[in-house]
């Protein structure tokens, strides 16, 4: 007898045993499944558009060149932080939406154009003979795709013709239709999706993967996933486009803001010199004066000189006035950054471009991180460190300008005084050719500075490099057809594996010996195996058929089973759990293989519900085991010889009375298994099945041993729990077990067929009354008990 462990141990290995038998068995499952799976998947795929990679590379120049060396060097001596350039910025800032939605609107890119190409669809982009503009779409379509035609002098959409260059109603909205001149491949047939800019724009932001090319490295790797190569390259080409452009901008702020107002100036100091000019000519005119004298010159050109002066002083002042307001504004209200023409006070020029920096990093970085960070905490300190100092210098940078200015207009006083002194006529024209001359040094020293900030504006140059320009791969990087491939092939495995395991998992009926091993521990007796006979009574005493082979195993078997202390007179009592299992056909044959090894042989019909034994053996059942029981027969009236069988008997069931459980339970049923046992060696008792009916509990004490008979494909499960447990509290004598009607083919743990390692072969069966024939089996030669076969 096994432990537990090791019939847990055993029953793990002959199960993973029959599992890969069982799906052996079904390869060609296995087969069709794959190849089923395989086809699907090669469907899928031509199904899907191919997604291609696209690829780029740029390097950032981290380093600040805004600034002079003297410059840096002020500030250097000064301790002031410089901030610089930091590499996640400006990943957040190619792949913010601002830049995504200015390359969407300029390539338009919420209309999709694709042919369609056997069972999928294929992205052309700007091949497609025709391009769409959305002026006001409709929502409603976006997503759908809409068939279009080329016809001449226009655009058939959905059977409705469009003209071209003009904005036109449809179904996808108000469009406006052009003919694509750049396009090579004449399609007639397209498809047309339409989709909102702002979905346009989250998906290529999704799609655009932007890396560092190490952890230290200013080069920054662009991928980008798209069905249509040449769409994705010219999205990368745009964006760093914009990108550039965006950098320039912020590096010219400061430049280009002097420039604007250096033009305004020019505008109104040119208008008001030319009114100027033609004050002195029409005083002249009305004077007759030609010219001032010598003297009035030099006063002139003293007046010149201070007014000169004065007005550069005022432009300084302006421009300081200008500086106290931006730096008094919020960093974050996006001011305009103040123009500082006519400073030449390095500190302050240092100071202020420093300023712009942080404003610059600090925007960049607002992008990423929340307003309460400590990253942007730390801008806004040095933001305001930076404008307590530039407040500083400009306040005593006013006081020197203002002292100045207080004793050029001290000196110009002094010179007017003496002006005074020259005739009327004279003065006047001096006073007028003083504004002259006065526009006139303002002016070309507007100009002057203007030609200096122009070269300043065109001498800016992109803090970017492109390494490598976007290129596409030639095949696509999705679908990846080797894992779609190689998925098919473990679901074309898997699926059939799952499908047997769940019929096995679901099956509630006997199915394999292994089963019956790990709930009960019920010696196996024998296996039958099912195959075709022409009789139930097959064995005879010139028989040497398979099932003949297989009843005298058998009878062996049973000889075990026999008392040490009465071997030669037992009563065997065969029952099984329902009908059909075949305990009738065994009793028969069995009885049959006992008589004709000369040892007298009775067969009792105690199945008083539905008996089958006498119409096995074609006999009248009109008097039988009823009759005596019920006293109205005796022994020797219901004993009925076999016809070429002289030392076996039968007792029929009698007429079928109506309470076969008392009768069966009788005293007179003792009496009749008394008498038997007197004058015969074996008596074999068919039992109605105990799984629906107790007449066999009252028949179990007058036996000596008992064979229970399990079906294959046939016996429920559950019986088996109810068979171990009439085993353990021994409801019956020397129980012992026979598996009838295995059908090989149905996955049972045993090949069988003629001859075994005991030297020769048999096969059983059971009797299907419905069908009037005997299903036989074929199954090794059996000498012990199969509890003990391994």
């Amino acid at each position: 007898m096994k432990t537990g462990l090791q019939g847990k141990g055993q029953f793990g290995q002959e199960y993973i045993k029959f599992l890969i038998v069982k799906y052996l068995k079904n390869w060609y499952w296995f087969v069709l499944a794959i190849l089923l799976s395989i086809g699907t998947t090669y469907l899928i795929l031509t199904s899907i558009k191919p997604v291609y990679s696209i690829q780029s590379s740029l390097l950032i120049n981290m380093e600040d060149n805004s600034g002079s060396p003297a410059k840096e060097d002020i500030l250097r001596e000064l301790d002031i932080f410089s901030p610089s350039k930091n590499i996640e910025d400006e990943i957040e800032i190619l792949k913010s939406y601002t830049l995504a939605e200015k390359v969407v609107n300029d390539l338009n890119l919420d209309v999709n154009y694709a042919i369609k190409e056997r069972l999928h669809t294929r992205d052309i982009y700007k091949r497609s003979p025709v391009l769409i503009t959305l002026l006001a779409p409709n929502e409603q379509e976006f997503g759908k795709e809409a068939e279009a035609e080329l016809v001449p002098g226009g655009l058939k959409i959905n059977d409705v013709t469009y003209p071209f260059n003009r904005p036109v109603s449809t179904v996808l909205g108000r469009i406006l239709i052009r003919r694509n001149s750049a396009a090579v491949h004449p399609y007639a047939h397209i498809l047309l999706t339409t989709t909102s800019k702002e979905e346009a724009i989250k998906s290529y932001i999704g799609r655009l993967k932007i890396t560092q090319a190490s952890r230290s490295s200013f080069v920054l790797r662009i991928n980008l996933e798209d069905t249509s190569p040449e769409r994705g390259v010219a999205f990368i080409n745009r964006l760093i486009h914009w990108y550039d452009l965006s950098s320039l901008e912020y590096k010219n702020r400061t430049a280009s803001n002097t420039l604007r107002f250096i033009n305004d100036r020019l505008t109104i100091i040119s208008r008001e010199l030319t009114d100027v000019e033609k004050n002195i000519q029409n005083y002249k005119t009305r004077s007759g004066i030609v010219d001032l004298s010598a003297e009035s010159t030099v006063f002139l050109n003293k007046v010149h000189e201070n007014d000169t002066q004065l007005s550069q002083v005022t432009i300084q002042l302006g421009a300081l006035d200008e500086i106290e307001r931006y730096i008094a504004s919020k960093s974050d209200k996006g001011n305009l950054a103040p123009a500082t023409l006519g400073l030449e006070n390095p500190v302050l020029t240092g100071l202020l471009g420093n300023l712009l920096d942080l404003e610059i990093q600090r925007e960049k970085l607002i992008r990423s991180a929340p307003e309460g960070s400590a990253a942007v905490q730390v801008i806004d300190n040095q933001i305001r460190l930076v404008k307590a100092n530039i407040s500083d210098n400009t306040q005593s940078l006013r006081q020197i300008l203002l002292n100045t200015r207080s004793k050029i207009l001290a000196s110009t006083r002094k010179v007017e005084a003496v002006i005074q002194t020259i005739p009327l006529k004279e003065r006047v024209l001096l006073d007028i050719s003083r504004q002259q001359g006065i526009k006139g040094e303002l002016y070309t020293y507007l100009l002057q500075k203007r030609e200096e900030t122009a070269l300043s504006l065109a001498a800016a140059v992109s803090d970017l490099r492109i390494v490598d320009a976007p290129k596409s791969n030639l095949e696509p990087i999705k679908p990846r057809k080797s894992a779609y491939y190689l998925f098919a092939l473990v679901v074309g495995i898997l699926v059939p594996i799952g499908l047997l395991w769940l019929l096995d998992f679901l099956n509630n009926k006997v199915t394999r010996k292994a089963e019956i091993e790990e709930i009960t521990q019920i010696p196996i007796i024998g296996e039958v195996v099912l195959a075709d006979i022409k009789s139930p009574l097959e064995v005879s005493p010139s028989s040497r058929s398979m099932l003949s082979e297989q009843i005298r195993a058998l009878r062996a078997n049973i000889h075990f089973l026999a008392p040490d202390d009465d071997e030669n007179h037992q009563v065997l009592l065969i029952t099984s759990s329902v009908s059909g299992e075949g305990k009738s056909f065994i009793s028969l044959n069995l009885g049959a293989s006992m008589a004709i090894t000369g040892r007298r042989t009775i067969l009792l019909e105690l199945d008083l519900r539905r008996p089958k034994l006498h119409k096995y053996l074609g006999v009248k059942s009109a008097i039988g085991l009823s009759n005596f029981l019920i006293g109205q027969a005796t022994l020797e009236q219901i004993i009925q010889p076999i016809a070429n069988y002289p030392d076996l008997f039968f007792i029929p069931c009698g007429l079928l009375p109506p309470n076969p459980s008392e009768l069966l339970g009788s005293k007179r049923m003792a009496e009749l298994f008394a008498a038997l046992r007197e004058g015969f060696d074996v008596v074999i008792a068919d039992t109605p099945p105990v799984g629906l009916l107790s007449d066999a509990y009252s028949v179990a004490p007058y036996t000596t041993s008992t064979i229970y008979i399990l079906r294959h494909l046939y016996t429920n499960k559950a019986y088996l729990k109810t068979i171990e447990t009439l085993y353990q509290e021994k409801r019956f004598r020397n129980m012992s077990l026979l598996i009838n009607g295995i059908v090989t083919k149905k996955d049972y743990e045993y090949n069988y067929g003629y001859g075994s390692e005991y030297g020769y072969g048999y096969q059983t069966g059971y009797y299907d009354e419905e069908k009037k024939t005997v299903k036989t089996v074929v199954r090794k030669g059996v000498g012990v008990l199969s509890r003990f076969w391994k």
